[in-house]
């Protein structure tokens, strides 16, 4: 008898992997392509209950043939309505459930690690059991953070990456602004690809909050670089300023690229998004603002 992953191996497929720093613009980016109806994804009850893959039936109740009821991140609305509904999310204790304890997915870079292949008979199994039970055609999802190219790679072979990059300044700036700002201030939050010079050199910027951050951004981006050279992966690279400038061209664009057929759910979610370049706004509070020596600063650490 055929085993459920080698009955559903199809719904693997080309899976979408939509990665950036954090604060890159994954978070609305994603939230418009995870909209698509032949899309599959991480929700926030699997987060409820990150080891049941049933869990993902629930998606029927609230996006089926009479009613589409998805709702955003949080990070876009935090009303009681919006966490509530069936909603695409990216926290880290699934990812820990699915991958197993061998790993720390949500800290560590990941650099030349690939699953075993006990991981990834449970990760694809999972994953399959998540497009099926969703009633979807296919897999996606967004990470921020490291790429973790190499190991997902080793899971998905086939796998579609687009990376979201952001201007460094604005990227850091929000970083200094969100709740989770202690994380990237107070440590190297992401682990296990740090040479001894550099922890030195990060030692050295840590009194500065905006010179600590802009070092993390830095090895973010020569990581996921050394990853694309190492894999010789074409990689999808789009850019938050593009789709601030041109949204719905730069959605077209991007579902062409991924082999997605135009949506009617996109559109009606971005005929009621509002866009806006938030690289323009003011600061949150004199805390966070960047003085133009901090900017000048940040670009030469970014681009050392």
């Amino acid at each position: 008898m055929k085993s459920f992953l080698s009955k559903n191996e199809h719904l693997l497929k080309k899976p979408i992997i939509i990665f950036g720093t954090g604060r890159s613009g994954t978070t609305v980016i994603s939230d418009i392509i995870l909209r698509h109806e032949d899309l599959a994804w991480h929700s926030n009850y699997q987060e409820l209950l990150p080891k049941s893959a049933s869990v993902n039936y629930l998606r029927r109740v609230f996006d089926n043939k009479l009613w589409n009821i998805i709702g955003m991140n949080t990070q876009n609305n935090k009303s009681l309505v919006n966490q509530v509904c069936y909603r695409p999310i990216e926290r880290y204790d699934f990812w820990e459930a699915v991958t197993g304890p061998r790993i720390d997915f949500s800290r560590s870079f990941l650099l030349n690690e690939r699953a075993t292949d006990q991981e990834r008979i449970r990760m694809r199994t999972h994953f399959a059991k998540m497009v099926k039970y969703q009633n979807r055609k296919r897999l996606a999802f967004k990470i921020t953070g490291p790429a973790r190219m190499e190991y997902l790679k080793s899971v998905f072979p086939d796998a579609v990456f687009v990376q979201i990059t952001r201007d460094p300044v604005s990227t850091i700036r929000s970083w200094l602004e969100i709740h989770w700002s202690g994380q990237i201030t107070d440590q190297l939050w992401w682990i296990g690809a740090y040479s001894e010079e550099e922890l030195q050199t990060a030692a050295s910027l840590s009194k500065d909050q905006a010179l600590f951050a802009a070092f993390q951004y830095r090895k973010l981006m020569e990581a996921t670089a050394y990853e694309i050279k190492k894999l010789n992966e074409h990689v999808y690279t789009a850019n938050y300023e593009d789709f601030v400038k041109h949204p719905k061209d730069f959605i077209a664009n991007m579902l062409k690229h991924l082999e997605l057929k135009p949506s009617k759910h996109i559109d009606n979610f971005m005929n009621k998004l509002s866009v806006q370049n938030r690289n323009n706004r003011a600061a949150a509070s004199a805390k966070t603002a960047i003085s133009e020596e901090t900017k000048i600063k940040i670009m030469q650490i970014v681009n050392s």
